[in-house]
């Protein structure tokens, strides 16, 4: 029998991980394929969970932090993080993991962050796993969130510094900009931060794995871009070793998806 596997959020139509887990399946000779479920209510996903079974599930926005009272136990890491990303289930019993911060390590290989000045934008659950990277770094953290509770929260848990108004920031303040928020997934979002905060020596990574407006501003200034895409595939790797419980690696899944979001974009 084909076992079932998901990925949660809302919205979800965008979500590239159906693709990237259904090639991991076939690539392995995994008789699995995973379903997207947008769903508001997390509570009762996760009964739909026990209840079906769905063996892995892939939790996306707004769910990564709500979700963590809804499961049963919580892995230490994800549990320092404040996050979590990832459901197995086995038996009915619900671990949570996350696999983020594995993501968040591929995308920033060979960013130098200790003792750096850097900028996270946003304070929701994908921010989290950035904040304890670079806590874990030695990085000066400064967060911008638009409600400032929010990052107030995050500071409290992670230390750093809480950058209400960045209006007076000098360009170049900061080595590295990190957009965690949704602010880009439409080409027609405005830029998330001033323009003039990024130099040619910035390096801005953006989680969202499209090409952003902001990912495109700082290609055009000459600075290094990073799309959340080699995020996206590391932590979807790391979803399946957890689950399959071997080694998964990248067998031409970055070039699916890469592919696959330029079909999107014509």
């Amino acid at each position: 029998m084909t076992l079932q596997t998901a990925v949660v959020g809302h919205p979800i139509s965008h979500s590239l991980s159906p693709l990237l887990h259904n090639a991991i399946y076939k690539h392995e000779g995994v008789d699995a394929d995973m379903h997207a479920y947008d769903e508001e209510d997390i509570a009762a996903f996760t009964e739909k969970m026990r209840a079906l079974p769905i063996h892995l599930a892939a939790v996306t926005l707004p769910h990564k932090q709500s979700v963590m009272q809804y499961v049963d136990e919580i892995d230490a890491r994800a549990s320092d993080i404040g996050a979590v990303n990832t459901l197995l289930n086995t038996d009915g019993v619900l671990r949570g993991y996350n696999t983020d911060i594995v993501g968040i390590e591929a995308a920033l290989k060979g960013v130098q962050v200790s003792g750096k000045d850097v900028l996270l934008l946003g304070a929701g659950g994908a921010a989290y796993p950035v904040a304890y990277y670079l806590k874990f770094k030695g990085a000066h953290v400064f967060y911008h969130n638009r409600t400032k509770e929010k990052a107030e929260e995050m500071r409290s848990r992670f230390g750093g510094v809480v950058e209400d108004d960045l209006s007076s920031i000098s360009p170049g303040r900061f080595s590295l900009i990190v957009n965690a928020t949704s602010v880009g997934l439409k080409l027609s979002d405005p830029l998330p931060i001033r323009e003039e905060l990024i130099t040619k020596d910035t390096t801005v990574l953006d989680l969202i794995y499209t090409e952003t407006p902001l990912l495109k501003h700082t290609s055009a200034k000459g600075a290094r871009a990073i799309s959340g895409l080699s995020m996206f595939v590391a932590q979807g790797l790391e979803q399946e070793r957890l689950w399959l419980d071997r080694e998964i690696r990248d067998y031409g899944y970055t070039a699916l998806l890469q592919d696959a979001l330029q079909k999107q974009s014509i």
